[in-house]
C-alpha cells in the first residue's frame, strides 16, 4: 500500500502538470483551435492519457528501483535526495520542452522533434534565432515548472515509503517479489496495456484538426520516439515497399524521354551567375503568384525585366535542405538531412564543381555553421565562404547582419572577383525573430504580420541592390537567379502538406537574358532540384550527375516535384499530387482526376522516395 500511495500521487501529479502545460500551449494558439467544437476540446484529455501514462511509467522505473534499494539501506535521506533531484530535473526539462514546442510550432507547425533538436549542434545560432516572445514563452513554462517542483516536494515526495525489510525475513522476501511485480505493471504502462500493438502516436489522434492531435501527444514521449525513429532510419530504407527493380525502373522511366536538347534563353556562353537566396519567401508574398498585394513591389518591378517562374516549389522546409537541393539537386527526406552528414554530402554533385573554371563564393549575414551549411560549401570547393564572423563591424540584429548592409557589402565583394564567377548572397532579415531596422507598415490581422513586414524590408533592399549594380562593369555579363530557400507560413493559412505551402518565387534576370524572355513568365513546373541541371544545360555543360532534377527549358522532360514535410513526404505532378503523413499514417493530400490516377500518383510517390533514399544510403 505504501508503494501504491506514492505511485498514485506521482501519476496524478504528472498528469496535472501535463494538463497545465497543454492549457498554456492552447492559449498561445487560440486562433488555430477556435474552430474546434467543445466536444473536440474535451476529447483531448482522454486521448492524451495513454501517452502520458507511458512516459510516466518510463520515469517511474528508476524511481521504484531506487525506493526498493532504499529498503536495504540505513541512510534513507541520500536516496530520497537522489529521487527528488531526478524528478525535479525532469519537471524542469518538461517545462523547457513545452516552451520550445510553442516557439517551434509557430514557425514549423510541428512538435519538438529529432530534426529540430539536431540544430542544437550549434546552440548559439538557435538562441540568436529566438525572439523576445520565444524567450518570454520559455520563462513562463520554466516558472510553472518551478512551482510544480515545489508542489512535488510538499505533496508527493513526502509519500515515499520507508521500508525496513532487512530486519524481517518475511518482509525481505516480500520485497523481492514486489519489485518484479511493480516493474511488470510499469512495463504494461509503457506499452499501453496488453494489446498486441504497443501504444503509439495514433492513440492520441482523433481529429482532422492537426493542432488538436498535437496537443494530445505527450511532448516528452514524442521526442523520445522521434529520436529513436530517426536513429533507426539509418539502419534501412523506411520507404521500401516495392522491389528494388521496380523502383529503379520508375526512375528510369522519368528520365527515359529526356533528350540532349534545350531551349536556350541566354545570349551569353559563359555568364557570371549571381544567386540571391531569399530567406523564407513564400509565393504568398508575390502578387503574380497568387499572393497578397503590396508586400513585394520591388520584386514585382523586377519581374518586368526578367523571366518569372509561376509554378515553382521548394523541396523542403529548412535552409540547409534548400542548399543541397539547389546546388546538388538532391531530394529532401523527413527525418534525415544529407547536408548534416559530411561523409555523404561531399559525394554529392555540386554546381560549383561543375562550373570548374568559375570563381565561386557564398555570403551570409548569419552563422553558416547552422545546419552545417558552411561545412557543405567548403567540402564542395567554394573559393570564398563568409558569414557574420567576417562582418562584425556591420550593423547586426539578433541573428546577424541586416539585409541592407549585406547587400551593400555583397556589391563590394563582387567587384573583386575575376570573371566568370558564381556568387551567392543568402539573406537573413526575413527569418525569425524579424528584427529588421525598418517600420512595420503592413498588417493582415495575422500572427504572420512581423514576417510579412520583414519580407517587405528585404524586398526594398533587393530593389535598391539590383538598381545599383546596373552601373557595374560585370553586370552586362551576369545572370541573376533570385529564389527563396524555402517557404513560410503566411496570412494565407495553408495546410501543412498543401503543395501551395511549398510554392516559392524564382526569377531569372539580367542583360544576358535574351530579349524575347524579358518580362515573361515560364509556366513549366519545377523545384529547387531543377535549378542546377537547368543552368548547366544553358551553358551547354553536362548535367547527367543531377539526375533527380530536370532541365526546365527542355520540353521532353517529365516533371516530378518531390517534397518533404515534418514526418511526411509528397510528390507533385502537373496532373496530380499526393502527400502522406508517416506520424498520422494518413494521406494528407490527394489530387487526381479519378481513382485510377489517385492510385498511380500514390505509387509514384512511394517509388520515388524508395529510390531516392536508396541512393542516399549508398553515398
Amino acid at each position: 500500500m505504501k508503494y501504491l500511495n506514492y505511485t498514485f500521487r506521482f501519476i496524478v501529479f504528472w498528469l496535472s502538470f501535463f494538463l497545465v502545460n497543454r492549457i498554456i500551449f492552447a492559449l498561445f494558439f487560440l486562433d488555430e483551435i477556435s474552430t474546434a467544437s467543445f466536444n473536440e476540446l474535451l476529447t483531448i484529455l482522454p486521448k492524451s492519457i495513454p501517452l502520458d501514462i507511458s512516459f510516466i511509467s518510463y520515469l517511474l522505473v528508476p524511481i521504484i528501483v531506487l525506493i526498493w534499494l532504499n529498503s536495504f539501506l540505513k541512510n534513507n535521506r541520500f536516496i530520497n535526495k537522489v529521487i527528488y533531484g531526478l524528478v525535479a530535473f525532469f519537471i524542469l526539462l518538461t517545462g523547457i520542452i513545452a516552451g520550445g514546442e510553442v516557439a517551434l510550432y509557430s514557425e514549423w507547425q510541428t512538435k519538438l522533434n529529432f530534426t529540430a533538436l539536431s540544430h542544437f549542434a550549434n546552440p548559439s545560432e538557435v538562441f540568436k534565432t529566438a525572439s523576445i516572445g520565444h524567450v518570454f514563452t520559455n520563462v513562463i513554462f520554466i516558472c510553472i515548472s518551478l512551482v510544480f517542483i515545489r508542489v512535488y516536494k510538499k505533496k508527493v515526495q513526502v509519500a515515499i515509503p520507508i521500508i525496513k525489510a532487512k530486519n524481517n525475513l518475511k518482509k525481505f522476501a516480500l520485497s523481492i517479489i514486489v519489485l518484479p511485480f511493480l516493474l511488470g505493471v510499469l512495463l504494461l504502462g509503457i506499452r499501453g496495456g496488453f494489446q498486441p500493438i504497443p501504444v503509439n502516436l495514433s492513440d492520441a489522434y482523433f481529429s482532422n484538426k492537426i493542432i488538436l492531435n498535437d496537443i494530445a501527444v505527450n511532448p516528452n514521449w514524442n521526442i523520445l520516439q522521434s529520436i529513436l525513429k530517426s536513429k533507426s532510419s539509418f539502419e534501412g530504407n523506411p520507404y521500401e515497399k516495392y522491389s528494388p527493380e521496380e523502383a529503379a525502373l520508375f526512375m528510369e522511366t522519368l528520365n527515359a524521354n529526356k533528350k540532349d536538347t534545350t531551349t536556350f534563353i541566354l545570349n551569353a556562353k559563359q555568364p557570371n551567375i549571381v544567386f540571391i537566396l531569399l530567406e523564407s519567401w513564400s509565393a504568398d508574398n508575390v502578387e503574380s503568384l497568387g499572393g497578397l498585394d503590396g508586400i513585394t513591389p520591388n520584386f514585382k518591378a523586377l519581374e518586368q525585366e526578367g523571366l518569372s517562374f509561376t509554378d515553382f516549389y521548394s523541396n523542403g522546409w529548412t535552409s540547409d535542405q534548400g542548399m543541397s537541393s539547389i546546388f546538388s539537386s538532391f531530394p529532401v527526406f523527413p527525418y534525415v538531412a544529407i547536408i548534416n552528414q559530411a561523409d555523404k554530402a561531399r559525394k554529392l554533385p555540386c554546381l560549383n564543381k561543375s562550373l570548374a573554371n568559375y570563381h565561386s563564393s557564398f555570403f551570409f549575414g548569419g552563422q553558416l555553421t547552422y545546419g552545417n551549411i558552411k561545412g557543405y560549401l567548403l567540402s564542395q570547393g567554394f573559393d570564398i565562404v563568409k558569414d557574420e564572423n567576417d562582418y562584425q563591424d556591420l550593423p547586426s540584429g539578433a541573428l546577424g547582419v541586416h539585409d541592407e548592409y549585406m547587400f551593400t557589402q555583397f556589391k563590394e565583394e563582387l567587384k573583386q572577383f575575376p570573371e566568370p564567377f558564381m556568387s551567392t548572397l543568402f539573406t537573413i532579415s526575413s527569418h525569425s525573430p524579424f528584427d529588421f531596422p525598418a517600420e512595420h507598415k503592413l498588417s493582415f490581422n495575422s500572427r504572420e504580420d512581423k514576417y510579412v513586414n520583414s519580407v517587405a524590408y528585404t524586398d526594398k533592399c533587393l530593389g535598391k541592390f539590383m538598381e545599383s549594380v546596373k552601373q557595374e562593369d560585370w553586370y552586362a555579363n551576369t545572370l541573376f537567379v533570385i529564389v527563396a530557400d524555402h517557404s513560410h507560413s503566411s496570412p494565407i493559412k495553408r495546410r501543412v502538406a498543401q503543395k501551395e505551402r511549398y510554392k516559392i518565387p524564382m526569377l531569372w534576370m539580367g542583360e544576358v537574358l535574351s530579349e524575347q524572355y524579358q518580362g515573361k513568365q515560364h509556366h513549366k513546373m519545377g523545384s529547387h532540384i531543377d535549378i542546377s541541371p537547368s543552368i548547366l544545360a544553358q551553358l551547354n555543360l553536362n548535367n547527367k550527375a543531377y539526375h533527380f532534377g530536370n532541365d526546365l527549358f527542355n520540353s521532353t522532360t517529365e516533371i516530378a516535384v518531390p517534397y518533404a514535410f515534418h514526418k511526411g513526404y509528397g510528390l507533385i505532378r502537373p496532373e496530380a499530387n499526393y502527400a502522406f503523413s508517416e506520424s498520422y499514417n494518413k494521406v494528407f493530400e490527394s489530387r487526381a482526376a479519378d481513382s485510377i490516377q489517385k492510385a498511380k500518383i500514390k505509387k509514384e510517390t512511394e517509388l520515388y522516395f524508395q529510390a531516392a533514399f536508396k541512393e542516399y544510403m549508398e553515398f
